[in-house]
């Protein structure tokens, strides 16, 4: 199956890294951290399905 880690970023088609990133941060109230894929290049973030069903409880 094919995830947001395997695909290029839309905005400037840089591979996308792994990152952790606080919740809170990205405005949800669930704590703790979350995996997002990131553009190092442009800072895209794309959110893989199991982070956005953790953020939607």
């Amino acid at each position: 199956m094919t995830t947001e880690f395997d695909l290029g970023c839309v905005n400037c088609e840089e591979s996308l890294t792994r990152r952790e990133v606080a919740a809170e941060a990205l405005g949800f109230a669930t704590p703790g951290e979350v995996e997002v894929a990131e553009c190092p290049d442009c800072g895209s973030r794309y959110f893989p399905d199991a982070t956005l069903k953790r953020l939607q409880t």
